[in-house]
Formats: C-alpha cells, structure tokens, sequence
C-alpha cells in the first residue's frame, strides 16, 4: 500500500493554503503522496465557506472517503483523535495542531503508519520553509485572461505597488488607524514614490481614517463574492502591509520580488507567525 499523508483543509483560503503548505512539506520530507481531504472540514463550517484550493495547481490527489474521517465532532473522528493524543509519535495515525507547541511538532513528527492525518491550520512558514519554491509554484494562481483585470494585474507588477489590507467587517480582533499608519509612514520613507492600493472589506474606513501623506492611493471595491480577484490582484503588488489575516498574509508571501518590503503587526492576535523577512509593526487591537 502506498504510504501517504491525508490534508483536512477548512477555514478560509488563507487557511487552506496554510493547511496545504505545511502537509505538502511533510509529504515530501517524508517520501508520502499527498491526498487531500476537502469535505470534512466542512460539514460543519457555519460560515459558508467551501473548499477554494482547486483554483490552483496543487499536487494532492483527492482523498478517497475510506480515509475522511468526517465531521470533526462527530464520534468517529473524534475518537480517533482522542486515541491518537495517548500514542507515541510512532504509532500514530492522526496528528492535529497543538497552538503551543514549536513548529517541531510536524517537521519532527516520524510515523511508521501508512497513513497519516494532519489536522491543523500550521500558520508559519517554518512548517514549509525548506520547500518554499515549491510552495509558491504550486500556490500561485493562474494570471487573468485579457482584459482590465489582466492589465491592471500587469501594471502592479511592474510598478512600485503596495497592497494595504484591511479586515473589519464581522472581524475581531481589529487592527486601529495607527499600525496602518505607521506603516504607510514607513513605506514612503523607505520607497519614495509608490502607489498604495486598499483592498479589503472596509474601504470606506480607510478613506476616513488612514492618512497617507499625500501619496497616490486606489482603492478596490469588493462586495465578498469574488475573493480569487483581489487575491491575485494583492498577490501582484510589489510590496505590502498585511491585516492579521491569513488571507493577505499569503498575498503576500507568494510572489518573490529582489526588493520586496512587506509591513505586518507584531501582535496579530492569532497564533499567525510573520514570514522572516517582514518588518514587524507595533499595533493595538480592537476587540
């Protein structure tokens, strides 16, 4: 029987591409396929969220329902993963994310089973470091076709572009005025001349709150229902600053550029760990 690891991705895309790094990694640390399970994650998920890796040319195979485990309150799953907990590393078969606990609970985690669970949001790059290029190959979507999108997605590119990321709306908790400000503050100091472009769920707080010295700014209007749009579009930018969200974080983190500045706050208020190389911010939040 072939020797594998089984994904369980859930939450949102920034989760689901946090989910899928970390257990492609260890598929490849590890000498396992891939299989992924898109469905247990959401059989209970209350907000309407649904499975978004298939936008991107991932390499896992789709789990067979022989190995989803299915709803994770459900008594399968969760005595299995109650049994799990009693085991050495060894001899399990199913390993889900402790908050606090290192990054070496995956990258050191040896099982001599064929097949392998992991349950976890991973949110760090240490989880998926050593296969970083692999990562962004597999992670970045596809370019848009012709037309506006497509034009605009070039012109970031090849433009002193910053993407600022705002998370408001039903959201806590919040970043204030002052980590964005300070920020923007930073960005014209170390770049000069740029463009930022505001993409989020309240464009509108930031025309009222954020003042950005004067410098060009365009903002993105969304209504929700195309998140792949502004995800591609932030993911062109040449630099950014980052809400504490998983969503701009892999915005982000995907496209390499030699320049590249990426402001983040230092205390997202989740367990979300800042790529290396990003300039930590310090911040408030609001809850």
């Amino acid at each position: 029987m072939t020797r594998a690891v089984v994904a369980m991705i859930k939450g949102g895309l920034g989760n689901q591409l946090f989910a899928y790094a970390a257990a492609r990694a260890y598929a490849i640390r590890t000498g396992r396929d891939l299989w992924i399970d898109e469905v247990s994650g959401y059989t209970r998920d209350g907000y309407g969220r649904s499975y978004r890796l298939d936008r991107f040319p991932v390499a896992g195979t789709p789990a067979a329902p022989r190995w989803r485990l299915g709803d994770p309150k459900g008594i399968r799953h969760k005595g299995i993963r109650t049994l799990n907990k009693l085991l050495p590393n060894p001899l399990k078969s199913y390993l889900a994310e402790e908050a606090d606990q290192t990054e070496t609970q995956l990258t050191g985690f040896i099982s001599t089973r064929q097949v392998v669970r992991l349950n976890g949001y991973w949110q760090s790059e240490k989880y998926f470091f050593e296969r970083s290029s692999t990562i962004r190959k597999e992670l970045t979507p596809p370019p848009f076709a012709d037309g506006p999108d497509a034009d605009l997605e070039a012109e970031l590119e090849s433009t002193p572009s910053v993407f600022i990321h705002i998370r408001r709306d039903r959201y806590s908790p919040r970043l204030g005025s002052g980590y964005y400000e300070s920020s923007i503050g930073s960005a014209l100091s170390m770049l000069g001349g740029c463009r930022f472009h505001v993409f989020g769920d309240d464009p509108e707080w930031a025309r009222r709150y954020l003042d950005f010295q004067g410098a060009p700014v365009t903002y993105h209007g969304n209504d929700g229902s195309d998140e792949m749009r502004d995800f591609k579009l932030m993911a062109a930018c040449r630099h950014a600053i980052v809400a504490n969200s998983s969503f701009s974080w892999w915005a982000a983190w995907l496209r390499r550029h030699a320049d590249k500045r990426v402001w983040t706050p230092n205390d997202p208020g989740w367990p979300l760990k800042p790529a290396s190389e990003w300039t930590k911010v310090p911040n408030r939040l609001e809850h």
